[in-house]
């Protein structure tokens, strides 16, 4: 028997249908990792975290309902957001009422956001953005690193080698998690800033041998007074570093809050806010001292040195929180401590 030939019309017609399953099984591949993706293991914060580590770590039963809205670094983008929200269980209330932990779990809503950039230029929305950054309270990064966190929030700001138009990078994290404490959120802002220097190109940052020290009283001589719940609020107190955040009568606003600071990167970050004037004559040191807040910057031992003080919601209008009184008396106690000569002419 004889055999035909094979159209040449017909092999282009099996050749384009051949063409068209390969387009179609690659389109459904790609649909899959991106729209189908949450079956499989997730990253969160620019790939930080996975599913089980960082905020996730050591929660009981797993974290459910998880939302993650990112903006990612990047070669030429030296800035990012992200936001994580999530419900997990409560251990404290998960037990049948005989405490056995055999009945319903209770669960609660927990949030993270986590900030890159560099800040605002401006120098009057600089200010007020350094101002949000120190929660008063803050211990700070051990190993002299450049950074501060407290139980629920942390900065941390990057090597040189991260600048951006002269300007530092700053990397912070905010929020409500399980088992929060300093040192946990110490951990957490070490990793995304190590991811985000990492994403952008620059210096990475060496992770702390120890956790940080847990805030402690303080009472800074000359500024308790009337109308003052208690004479010591909470803080920190390092050689190169120390915070003090005065309460309200009732506890749960805060008066006044003051700051020193002598390391180099975290004093980078006033550069330009203070000015070439003293605040007052007297003064060896240069800023301003206003009715809701001070920041000077002055030598102290041979090291640029930066006072701050900002007043809050909870301010009683005595000298305890007034800055033309409480700032000086606080400059005074931490300078003498430190080894600076007097800032101020008796």
């Amino acid at each position: 028997m004889l055999r035909t030939a094979e159209h040449p019309g017909r092999r282009a017609r099996l050749l384009t249908g051949a063409l068209a399953i390969a387009a179609l099984l690659a389109a459904l591949m790609a649909l899959w990792q991106t729209q189908f993706r949450p079956l499989a293991r997730q990253d969160y914060c620019w790939g930080t975290w996975s599913e089980e580590s960082g905020p996730f770590r050591g929660e009981a039963g797993g974290a459910r309902q998880r939302v993650s809205q990112e903006s990612a670094p990047g070669p030429g983008r030296p800035h990012g957001r992200c936001t994580l929200s999530w419900r997990g269980n409560d251990p404290g209330n998960d037990h049948d009422g005989n405490g056995n932990g055999n009945g319903n779990k209770h669960w609660v809503e927990h949030r993270l956001e986590v900030s890159y950039g560099t800040g605002p230029e401006a120098p009057d929305e600089r200010r007020a953005w350094l101002t949000g950054l120190f929660a008063g309270g803050d211990s700070p990064l051990p190993d002299a690193l450049p950074g501060f966190v407290t139980a629920s929030s942390g900065t941390l700001v990057l090597p040189k080698s991260c600048d951006v138009r002269g300007r530092p990078s700053v990397v912070t994290l905010t929020g409500s998690f399980p088992d929060a404490s300093p040192a946990r959120t110490g951990r957490l802002l070490l990793d995304v800033a190590n991811r985000a220097a990492k994403m952008t190109g620059c210096a990475r940052q060496a992770r702390p041998l120890a956790s940080p020290r847990a805030p402690r009283a303080c009472a800074i001589p000359g500024i308790a007074g009337p109308g003052m719940g208690r004479p010591a609020g909470t803080g920190s107190s390092e050689p190169d570093f120390e915070t003090c955040a005065l309460a309200a009568t009732d506890a749960f606003r805060w008066a006044a809050r003051f700051a020193m600071t002598a390391r180099p990167r975290i004093v980078a970050l006033f550069d330009g806010l203070t000015g070439d004037s003293p605040p007052a004559p007297g003064w060896r040191a240069h800023g301003r001292i206003e009715a809701t807040g001070a920041l000077i910057r002055a030598d102290c031992a041979g090291r640029p040195t930066v006072f701050t003080m900002r007043t809050g919601p909870g301010r009683t209008g005595t000298r305890a929180d007034d800055p033309r009184h409480a700032f000086p008396a606080f400059v005074d106690a931490v300078a003498g401590r430190i080894g600076c000569a007097p800032l101020r002419s008796a």
